[in-house]
C-alpha cells in the first residue's frame, strides 16, 4: 500500500467521522435543561412527570428533542406521553350508615308458610317494619320472629349516585351467600338493581367480601332498598353504609411562567416563547388593584410576518366586599401559538398602568425509560437541531395492554438549578443556545463536505494520471 493510498483511505475515515460526529453525537451538554430523576431499586421501566422548564425548552412540538441519559451518559430508549389521555379512577367515599329493618316472615296457626311475605310499614320514631300478609287469606296469622325473609333500608333522603353498598353484618363462617337488592317507590313493585352478589366471610386468614356493587351512575333518591338472600342460613345485618364516589378529575396541566413581557409600550406587551410549544391555554394576569382590561392576544412566527389573532379575553383583578380578590380564567387556545405572543389593548384602551404577565397551560407529558446502568438518571431537553430518537411505547413495554404505561407509578424530577428557568426572556435565551449549537454542527458539517471535496478532485487527477 503507497503513501498516496494511505492518505486517502485517511482523508476519507476524517470526513466519515466529523459527518457521523456531527449527525448522532449529542452528549447531555447539547441540551439547554436537564433535570435529574432518582430511579427506585428494581425498576425496569420508569415513568417520569416532565417539569415545567423542560418542556418549556423543547425545540419540537413532539418532544424530538428529548433524551434520557444514564450516569455514565448513555442514552437511553424512551417514549413521551400525553398524561391527559389517562383516564381518571373515580376514587370511593363512604357514606350514609342505615339501619337494617327486619322483614320477618308470616306463618298461619298450623305453623306453615303462606306464600310471599307482604309488607306494611308502620311510620313511627323507630320506624319498624313487619309482615301482617301473605298470598294465604281466611286464617290467623301471626309473626314469627325468628324467620326473617329479608331486609328493607329507607334509602329515600339519599340524593348522591352510589356505586355500591357495604353490609354491616356477620356472616356464616366459610359460606357463600348470594344476596339481591330490590328498589321500590311504593313497597308493590319491585326493580332488582343486583342480582346473586356473593357475600362471604371465611375467617382472619381468608377472604371477605361485604360489597355489593350496583350499576353506574344509580340513584336511590325516593325509594326502598329490600336485601334478600338464597336459601341459606339467616345472615345477621344490622345496617348498610352507601358507597359514593369522588368526581374524577384528569391530570393538572403544566404551568409555565413567563411572566413580565420583554417589550411593551402603551397598547401592547410582547414576549417570545418557544416555537415547539404546543399550549392548550393561555393565562395572563395583572398585579394592578381593582384594574379590568378588555384585550386580545395576537401571535406570529418572526418579525415581519403578519399578526394573527388566536383569543379575545379580559384580564381583570377585582376586590370582592368581603376582601377577596377575583381574578381571570384562563382561555383555551384553538390554534397553536408561534414564538412571537403579543397582547394588545382594544381600542380606546391602554395598558399604562395595567401590568401583564403570561403563563402558558401544556398538557402534562410523561417520559417512559428503560432503567439501564446506574442512576442518579438525567432528562435533558432543548437542542433545535436534535432528532427524535423516541420509540413507541409498545416497543418499551413487551406484552404491552391498553392503558398499561399508566399502571407504571410517576416519578418526580428536578431541574438543575443552573439551568435556564422559565423567567422573561428564557425561552429567548434557549433558542439563542440552540441557534450557537447549530451554527457549530454546520461548520462541521461544512468541514466535512470539504474534506470530500478535496480527496474527490484528488482521485480524479490521480485517475487521469
Amino acid at each position: 500500500m503507497n503513501a498516496h493510498t494511505v492518505k486517502r483511505r485517511g482523508g476519507i475515515m476524517l470526513a466519515a467521522f466529523l459527518l457521523g460526529h456531527a449527525v448522532s453525537a449529542q452528549p447531555v451538554s447539547d441540551f439547554s435543561t436537564q433535570a435529574t430523576v432518582v430511579v427506585p431499586n428494581g425498576t425496569s421501566t420508569a415513568r417520569v412527570a416532565l417539569p415545567g422548564p423542560s418542556i418549556a425548552a423543547l425545540r419540537s412540538a413532539n418532544g424530538g428533542d428529548l433524551r434520557v441519559f444514564n450516569a455514565a451518559g448513555l442514552s437511553l430508549p424512551h417514549a413521551v406521553i400525553d398524561a391527559s389521555r389517562q383516564a381518571p379512577a373515580a376514587q370511593d367515599v363512604a357514606g350514609e350508615r342505615i339501619i337494617a329493618l327486619p322483614i320477618y316472615t308470616a306463618t298461619v296457626g298450623t305453623g306453615t308458610t303462606a306464600g310471599a311475605p307482604a309488607l306494611r310499614i308502620i311510620e313511627g320514631p323507630n320506624r319498624r317494619v313487619i309482615e301482617v300478609g301473605a298470598t294465604t287469606t281466611g286464617a290467623e296469622q301471626k309473626r314469627d320472629a325468628t324467620s326473617v325473609r329479608g331486609l328493607l333500608f329507607d334509602t329515600r333522603g339519599l340524593k348522591n349516585e352510589l356505586r355500591a353498598v357495604e353490609l354491616e353484618a356477620t356472616l356464616p363462617p366459610s359460606l357463600i351467600v348470594k344476596v339481591t337488592l330490590d328498589i321500590s317507590a311504593d313497597l308493590r313493585s319491585w326493580r332488582t338493581v343486583a342480582s346473586q352478589s356473593p357475600v362471604f366471610d371465611f375467617g382472619s386468614d381468608g377472604p371477605s367480601n361485604r360489597r355489593i356493587d350496583l350499576p353506574s351512575g344509580q340513584s336511590l333518591e325516593g325509594q326502598y332498598l329490600r336485601l334478600t338472600w338464597s336459601d341459606t342460613p339467616s345472615i345477621a345485618v344490622t345496617a348498610l353504609r352507601t358507597v359514593g364516589k369522588i368526581s374524577a378529575t384528569r391530570a393538572e396541566p403544566v404551568v409555565i411562567e413567563f411572566g413580565a413581557p420583554q417589550s411593551a409600550a402603551e397598547g401592547y406587551a410582547e414576549w417570545t416563547i418557544a416555537a415547539g410549544l404546543r399550549a392548550n391555554a393561555i393565562r395572563l394576569q395583572t398585579s394592578a388593584a381593582n384594574a379590568l382590561m378588555p384585550v386580545r392576544v395576537l401571535t406570529r412566527g418572526r418579525s415581519g410576518d403578519p399578526w394573527r389573532t388566536v383569543a379575545n379575553t379580559v384580564v381583570y383583578r377585582l376586590a370582592a366586599n368581603n376582601g377577596a380578590q377575583t381574578i381571570n380564567p384562563s382561555v383555551p387556545l384553538g390554534s397553536p401559538l408561534e414564538s412571537l405572543v403579543r397582547v394588545e389593548a382594544l381600542r380606546g384602551y391602554s395598558l399604562t398602568g395595567v401590568p401583564v404577565t403570561l403563563a402558558l397551560e401544556h398538557a402534562p407529558l410523561n417520559v417512559l425509560f428503560i432503567a439501564t446502568g446506574e442512576g442518579p438518571f438525567t432528562i435533558a431537553t432543548g437542542n433545535a437541531s436534535a432528532q427524535s430518537t423516541a420509540v413507541p411505547v409498545t416497543t418499551l413495554m413487551p406484552n404491552y395492554l391498553s392503558g398499561g404505561e399508566f399502571a407504571l407509578p410517576v416519578l418526580t424530577a428536578v431541574v438543575s438549578v443552573n439551568q435556564p428557568a422559565t423567567k422573561p426572556g428564557a425561552a429567548a435565551e434557549i433558542f439563542g443556545i440552540a441557534t450557537q449549537k447549530s451554527f457549530v454542527l454546520w461548520g462541521v458539517l461544512g468541514l466535512a463536505v470539504i474534506v470530500l471535496g478535496g480527496l474527490a478532485v484528488s482521485l480524479l487527477r490521480t485517475s487521469k494520471r
